[in-house]
């Protein structure tokens, strides 16, 4: 009996320290995911500010103004495949001051194959 019950422990403390050891190592591997996906989002932008003041400076206003509108567009279709049920109240923000601005500054030249998304992200806020 000594022994089942040495053998039942033994496995039910190596199931319990495999568990919490796969655990611990899980939590590291996203924890490092989420931290990539954070810092290359970081870069993306620098690079992006770093075209539009080279743009500005450069006296290029019309294509820093083009590649800040195809942005836009950009991030707005990237939104309209969140679900709305998803939008936190800064998503809902920032789609209403996209909005106002394409009401004061409407922009003709947005991709057809994105138009349709862009047009109900900014309809979603009316």
């Amino acid at each position: 009996m000594n022994t089942k019950i040495i053998i039942t422990v033994s496995v039910v403390t190596a199931l319990a320290v495999g568990f919490l050891a796969g655990k611990f190592q899980a939590s590291i591997s996203w924890s490092r995911l989420h931290s990539d996906y954070a810092y290359q989002q970081t870069a993306d932008d620098v690079g992006i500010y770093a075209k539009v003041l080279a743009d500005l400076r450069g006296g290029h206003q019309a294509d820093a103004m083009n590649f800040l509108e195809q942005s836009l567009d950009s991030g707005l279709s990237g939104l309209d495949q969140l679900p709305r049920g998803q939008w936190t109240q800064f998503t809902r923000a920032a789609v209403i001051k996209a909005r106002a601005y394409r009401v004061e500054h409407p922009w003709d030249k947005t991709a057809q194959q994105i138009e349709p998304s862009v047009q109900r992200a900014l309809d979603s806020v009316k």
